[in-house]
């Protein structure tokens, strides 16, 4: 059955992700003109259907009554992705060719497409693959408003634009798009490698102190958050290497014995050694870790140090740590040991033992 110009037009808009309002503004009409086209209450004008069947990506006569035919968007999107972690480049660009040939303004086809043209160029050596995919981010970008994914946004685009002019070696362009977009310090590894590779260390080592302690303590919160997700499956073991395998890392970032930040996070860290060890059944190993955890956090709450000027390898401007662990670290353990999470009975009773050991020596 042939569909009507106003099915045609909600089909195509709806396919981009755009609503009534927004394909008025894009058009310069009113959003009672959409919708009665929509409804098919009227027709557009004849010089308003080349400018909808090229906003669209067909041709004047598929709007006029075509169905849609071959592969949906949902299967072409899929077909993409694949093709990306499969890594098959040569198929996977003509299936991307081929669907932004139909759909040159969905910004879900633009985004997939210039992904795998980035890969494609990055891992190939291929240049005009990373010039395609320069192309089509900036095409995405003019089409961010279609996105309904969170985990993308236009500033995760632009950060794909500056890699992609450090592997064109456009070291120049690469700097100053990244800068202009460093929002938070997003692309500090970034500028710091473009300045290493043209030799500008003095530069270089702000930046990349600043990535460096950056991803050391987004580590630890990630390592932390898999751990307590380990907890609540009841998976301890998984939990505990976690919890042990942050502290290894946090160890080797010790430039001295000398009281640091580094004591507060290990308290952090052994403290949820003995969470995990109570609820395993496992007494001893509990109040060996919790022992330890009391240790590292008395010795902390003694001297605080919240600056960054004593983690080894950063060597940028001293900057002062913070959490909301607690007001100290001993609050902030028997905080976490009266909190409603699970029956912290058994290690409740081994922390007053302890404390009640301690004042008696």
């Amino acid at each position: 059955m042939k569909l009507t110009i106003g099915e045609n037009i909600r089909t195509y808009r709806k396919a981009m992700n755009l609503t009534q309002e927004q394909l008025a503004e894009v058009l310069g009409v009113t959003v009672g003109a959409v919708s009665k086209w929509e409804s098919d209450r009227s027709n557009p004008e004849i010089g308003m259907l080349p400018v909808l069947a090229e906003l669209f990506g067909i041709s004047v006569d598929a709007l006029l009554g075509c169905h849609l035919s071959g592969k949906s968007i949902e299967q072409i999107l899929e077909n993409i992705k694949a093709m990306q972690l499969s890594k098959r480049y040569a198929q996977g660009s003509m299936v991307a060719e081929d669907a932004l040939q139909k759909y040159p303004n969905h910004f879900d086809v633009v985004y997939q497409s210039a992904r795998l043209f980035h890969m494609k160029g990055s891992e190939q050596n291929d240049s005009a693959a990373l010039c395609r995919a320069l192309e089509l981010y900036n095409r995405a970008c003019t089409l961010i408003r279609q996105n309904t994914d969170p985990s993308i946004s236009e500033l995760l685009i632009q950060k794909c634009i500056g890699q992609i002019y450090i592997s064109l070696n456009q070291w120049e362009h690469a700097l100053t798009h990244l800068k202009k977009y460093n929002f938070c310090g997003i692309n500090n590894g970034e500028i710091g490698t473009i300045l290493v590779l043209t030799e500008k260390y003095d530069q270089a080592i702000s930046y990349l102190s600043d990535s460096f302690l950056d991803s050391v303590m987004e580590l630890f919160r990630t390592v932390v958050g898999l751990a307590n997700c380990c907890f609540g499956e009841k998976d301890w073991q998984r939990g505990l290497e976690l919890f042990l395998w942050m502290y290894g890392v946090i160890r080797g970032l010790r430039v001295s014995e000398e009281v640091s930040y580094l004591d507060k996070i290990e308290a952090i860290l052994l403290y949820g050694c003995a969470e995990i060890s109570s609820q395993d059944g496992q007494p001893d190993a509990a109040r060996a870790y919790l022992s330890r955890a009391i240790a590292a956090a008395e010795r902390f709450d003694q001297a605080p140090d919240f600056s960054s000027g004593k983690i080894k390898f950063y060597r940028g401007d001293k900057l002062s740590l913070t959490d909301d662990f607690g007001e100290t670290v001993m609050l902030g353990i028997e905080r976490q040991l009266k909190n409603n999470r699970s029956d912290h009975g058994a290690l409740l009773k081994i922390w007053m033992e302890l404390n009640e050991s301690k004042e008696k020596r």
